[in-house]
């Protein structure tokens, strides 16, 4: 499989934490889902990844067409894409 490429359109994020992100957004984006929206469990996938890493408290949107106005804590908030025409958004709240 060619190596995906990720596009980081915002962040106010650490870069361990980036990488975290990245690297859980690739591995929800290979995992076979059998039931549900595959969008809807990436975002659980990746929401409990944050929640175990950094407390609870995270959000996650995956999708190809939303609109987004979040008030999130300092070094908490990632918009970015690991597979063409998907973005992610992912933050933790005030």
């Amino acid at each position: 499989m060619a190596a995906q490429r990720t596009t980081i359109f915002a962040e106010d994020m650490n870069d361990e934490m980036q990488t975290l992100a990245i690297e859980t957004a690739q591995d929800a984006f290979q995992t076979s889902f059998t039931k549900g929206s595959v969008y809807a469990n990436i975002a659980e996938m990746i929401r409990a990844a944050f929640d175990k890493q950094d407390s609870k408290g995270w959000n996650c949107i995956v999708g190809r067409s939303f609109g987004a106005f979040v008030t999130h804590k300092i070094k908490t908030y990632i918009y970015f894409q690991v597979v063409p025409n998907v973005c992610i958004l992912l933050w933790k709240g005030q």
